[in-house]
């Protein structure tokens, strides 16, 4: 089994990323690093003692995407690849737009084009 972590270098995602690592799980993270730092993920191959694949990348980009499904045997995805600042979305909602629906919708559509049919959605987003 190997999980596609997108948005693994953050901070829910890394630690994420550890709990798989620990309990035996194949990852492969993909990140575009805009709200993250790769030494996130330094710090999860130390603590796991395991090494993985890091895909620098958007999910905006189904070029990005398809090319990651085809080298690495997804079999499922926790998406954690989101935007989440309410400031800067009410300022750049079209950003926003683009990176959350339409970046997610890419995400989905390559999944189906790989018969992945396993995702696990998170936010630490609430709005009331």
């Amino acid at each position: 089994m190997t999980v596609l972590v997108t948005g693994g270098a953050g901070y829910i995602g890394s630690h994420t990323c550890l709990q798989l690592l620990q309990a035996e799980i194949g990852i492969v993270v993909l990140d575009n690093f805009s709200n993250s730092q790769p030494e996130s993920l330094h710090r999860v191959r130390q603590l796991s003692g395991k090494d993985f694949p890091v895909v620098q990348g958007d999910i905006r980009s189904k070029e990005d995407l398809r090319k990651l499904f085809k080298q690495h045997a997804i079999s499922s995805v926790i998406h954690f690849a989101g935007l989440k600042a309410v400031g800067e979305s009410t300022e750049k909602p079209m950003l926003y737009y683009d990176n959350n629906v339409a970046g997610s919708l890419n995400l989905f559509e390559v999944m189906a084009e790989f018969n992945v049919k396993s995702i696990v959605f998170s936010s630490s987003a609430v709005g009331e």
